[in-house]
């Protein structure tokens, strides 16, 4: 049928036949405008016949909606064959034209991820590990609208594995499970047991090591070497904590065989850095600090030569730690301070509240409570941030230190009960013994005698258990405290000795510092000023020491800001006072610089 196109019914009718193309062909009218190069309004014109449509955007109307010209001038009785060939013509035109878009689009979505995939690999060196995460971020709608499901994958396994530096577990987890789906479809095993081994870290930060357990076991069992030895070593890692140190040590045994078989003196050389960093860990674990610094220092060094920046500066955190036992005060505070400086600027969140919860204690230790109350809450906010349960752990376990030392076991109390509850639910055999220290010694400053000797007598047997010497020494003098304020003097001696005999092994400083203070406090109250003042002295001649060491680094002196340690020197003055006279006790109290030291002697030894 013909229309008169000069007349209004001839124009609308011809724009009810554009409509009807462009809804049979399934697009939308903007589609069809943006795709002919015309506003939407003159089309809107076209289909309500009050503007013509010009021969030249019929045309390509007809080319987008794959109808023949004919159709729009209502000659639908003309012959089939003629129809079908003009039909053919405009669906292989509309082909063509829709692959060349397609062509052009896929080009500029792979320039696009090109250039995103050499970002994400210039921000790795120097690291910038959010940018790196924001990156990936916006390769993984570019790889699937390529459907480049390799791409996909490998964006996913990195953004999980930049999320766990970052201390987004629950983000990590995901990608990775992700990633490793995506790799198992590829058919490539190696890197979907990497992301094995990546999700395993992950749930073992999260407090699950069972679930980390059967990851990393999956991952041993690959036929391909760099799966093989990075399990063992995650495995060494995952025994470690649940407290098997023996086991710990035989995996790590079996990482340094597959060593020997490494493909390069590279890949050898970072075997064997992972081996002894983790054989690190597993003394410190134990309590064999010089051991345990030994090999954190060989490690470092290995780490520095093979510029693996991340075990770097996990092995220095092991030697600032194993100085802090060792009484090495001012070392551990400039390598921790190091490590926070660098993780920040990495913006590595979980690794700065790490050393927060380090410095923190190391500031309760010299007795800058402030500071130290200042950076473990910082830490714990950023633990809590991050689902971070391990750096919450130990937040928890530095801030119920701080307020104990402070002599505040009421504040303590809540964060020593976090501490145990977080330990025992991670599984974590050491963290938890220690945990129970920390309440039992709130208990006992409380005055919960009953309940404070069966934590300390529970930390006491899973250390001894599990061979974690220096938190049974602390739990033996929690346990010799108690008993003697329970009365069960024998008890005390007894477990005091024992205390000691675990902190001279070990080489714990400051529990030696205790056993020493404790022992002269307790022939003090006895009344035996002579054997008092063998120990008293020896304690005061450590502390001395320390605040001289601290002092020569250019740190404020706040070491008795500790009420015990200057309880401490105040019996030894009055031990002095008794066996050399009064003249030296002065002269002791005069030379410690502490006016609140000079005030209380004033106070308790002259009269009004």
């Amino acid at each position: 049928m013909e229309m008169d196109l000069t007349t209004p019914e001839g124009r609308k009718k011809q724009g009810e036949l554009i409509l009807r193309a462009i809804r049979e062909a399934g697009l939308s009218v903007e589609q069809v405008a943006r795709d002919i190069g015309c506003s939407r309004a003159l089309l809107y014109q076209y289909i309500a016949g009050t503007t013509l449509a010009q021969p030249d955007k019929l045309t390509l109307i007809a080319r987008r909606t794959g109808k023949p010209l004919a159709f729009f001038y209502g000659a639908a009785a003309v012959e089939p064959d003629a129809v079908r060939a003009e039909r053919e013509a405009l669906a292989r035109e509309r082909a063509a034209w829709e692959r060349q878009q397609a062509e052009e689009r896929e080009r500029r979505l792979r320039e696009r991820l090109e250039s995103l995939l050499v970002l994400a690999d210039a921000q790795a060196a120097p690291p910038d590990w959010r940018g790196a995460a924001s990156t990936c971020e916006q390769i993984l709608p570019l790889a699937r609208a390529l459907g480049d499901q390799r791409a996909e994958a490998a964006a996913l396994f990195r953004l999980g594995n930049l999320r766990l530096l970052l201390g987004d577990f629950d983000g990590a987890l995901m990608a990775l499970q992700q990633a490793r789906a995506l790799f198992e479809r590829l058919g490539d095993q190696p890197y979907a047991l990497a992301c094995r081994q990546s999700i395993g870290r992950a749930l073992l930060l999260m407090g699950r090591p069972e679930d980390a357990v059967r990851e990393f076991t999956r991952a041993a069992q690959s036929d391909h070497w760099h799966n093989r030895w990075e399990a063992e070593v995650a495995l060494a890692a995952v025994t470690e904590w649940v407290g098997d140190f023996h086991a710990a040590m035989v995996h790590l045994d079996a990482a340094e065989t597959l060593a020997e078989q490494a493909p390069s003196e590279r890949a050898r050389q970072t075997v064997h850095l992972f081996v002894i960093a983790n054989r690190a860990n597993v003394y410190l674990a134990c309590g064999d600090f010089a051991e345990a610094l030994k090999l954190a220092r060989r490690a470092t060094e290995l780490a520095a030569q093979l510029a693996d920046r991340d075990q770097q500066l996990e092995t220095l955190l092991t030697q600032a730690v194993c100085l802090r036992h060792l009484g090495e005060w001012a070392t551990a505070w400039d390598i921790a301070q190091q490590v926070r400086t660098l993780s920040q600027f990495a913006e590595e969140a979980e690794r700065v509240a790490v050393a927060d919860t380090l410095l923190g204690h190391l500031a309760a230790v010299v007795g800058d409570f402030a500071q130290a109350k200042e950076r473990s809450k910082d830490a714990l906010t950023a633990a809590l941030r991050l689902r971070s349960r391990q750096a919450e752990l130990w937040a928890h376990k530095a801030l119920a230190e701080t307020y104990l030392r402070e002599g505040n076991a009421a504040d303590a109390r809540y964060h020593a009960l976090e501490a145990v509850e977080l330990a025992d639910t991670m599984r974590h055999a050491t963290e938890y013994a220690h945990a129970l220290c920390l309440r039992a010694w709130t208990l006992w400053q409380l005055g919960q005698l009953a309940e404070a000797a069966q934590d300390a007598a529970r930390a006491l047997a899973l250390a001894d258990e599990k061979g974690a010497r220096h938190i049974a020494g602390l739990a033996a003098w929690l346990r010799a405290q108690i008993d003697r304020a329970s009365g069960r003097v024998d008890d005390a001696v007894n477990a005091l000795a024992e205390a000691e005999r675990l902190a001279r092994e070990t080489g714990d400083a400051e529990l030696v510092w205790r056993c020493l203070a404790t022992r002269g406090e307790w022939h003090w109250s006895d009344g035996d000023v002579a054997a008092a003042t063998v120990p008293l002295r020896a304690a005061v001649a450590m502390l001395d020491q320390w605040r001289a060491q601290w002092r020569h680094e250019g740190h404020e002196d706040t070491w008795l800001e500790d009420p015990w340690r200057v309880r401490i020197c105040w019996l030894f003055a009055r031990c002095l006072e008794r066996t050399e006279g009064v003249p030296a006790a002065e002269a002791f109290v005069e030379q410690s610089g502490w006016l609140p030291l000079q005030e209380l002697w004033e106070k308790t030894t002259k009269t009004p």
